[in-house]
């Protein structure tokens, strides 16, 4: 017993060191990305996940490989997002979908819903403000504007279903999914009106708060759902 406790200790100081270093790395790239040092970006940017991922790990009690998976996926997508050329954003669009389905797939075996209805409530708002987003950006997006629509789909869903969630029962957890998907939601709509605006530096700087932000919640989200085989967040209401 003595020896797990030393193990979870060490465990801990480890996880807090991961986590800071992960703060740390985060705020250099953020201003990276405000004054556009693009050596700076390739120096920290690939290195924001891997701490995230290892703080998970050691901070972990049951990992979740999806939720690991979904990391690798959405660094390789950072990563082909740091260069402009629509082959790298193509498939850097087509690791984020990776990394959006397997989040979806491991929110869907953590909470069961009765039905459809919160659902559908939820993702009115989102299907209103992508339907919004299209309409202006489509001139300018041109055939990008299916990756969008793709990458919408699944944005909707899981936004739908984290509000949903969050409406029915407003627990800590369902507060970390939503605010979670709310910020990728948004870094997703920040990406286009880099169109529009002169400033693109501010605008990705802004993102990468965001993208940061929203990943960290999702990890505390696992933390804080793992406790539970299966967590219901309708539980009470279906009894």
């Amino acid at each position: 017993m003595q020896t797990d406790f030393l193990e979870d200790l060490r465990n801990h100081k480890l996880a807090s060191i991961f986590l800071l270093a992960f703060c740390i790395v985060s705020s250099i790239e953020i201003l990276a990305e405000l004054y556009e040092n693009k050596l700076l970006i390739w120096m920290s940017k690939p290195l924001i996940l891997p701490l995230l991922m290892a703080f998970y790990l050691k901070r972990s009690r049951k990992i979740n490989l999806f939720f690991v998976l979904a990391l690798v996926s959405s660094w390789i997508a950072n990563l082909l997002f740091i260069e402009s050329g629509f082959h790298f954003i193509f498939y850097g669009v087509l690791f984020f979908l990776i990394y959006r389905i397997l989040v979806i797939y491991i929110v869907l075996n953590k909470v069961k819903m009765p039905n459809s209805i919160p659902l559908v409530l939820g993702s009115l708002p989102f299907i209103f403000l992508y339907a919004i987003v299209t309409l202006y950006t489509y001139d300018t997006l041109g055939n990008n504007v299916y990756l969008f629509l793709l990458q919408g789909v699944f944005t909707i869903f899981l936004g739908g279903f984290s509000l949903g969630n969050f409406i029915m029962v407003s627990t800590k957890s369902n507060t970390l999914l939503l605010i979670s998907t709310m910020f990728m939601a948004f870094n997703q709509f920040i990406f286009l009106l880099k169109f529009y605006f002169e400033e693109v530096n501010k605008l990705q700087s802004l993102a990468m708060v965001l993208f940061v932000l929203g990943q960290y919640l999702l990890t505390k989200y696992m933390f804080s759902t793992e406790k539970n085989k299966r967590y219901e967040v309708i539980n009470n209401l279906t009894e």
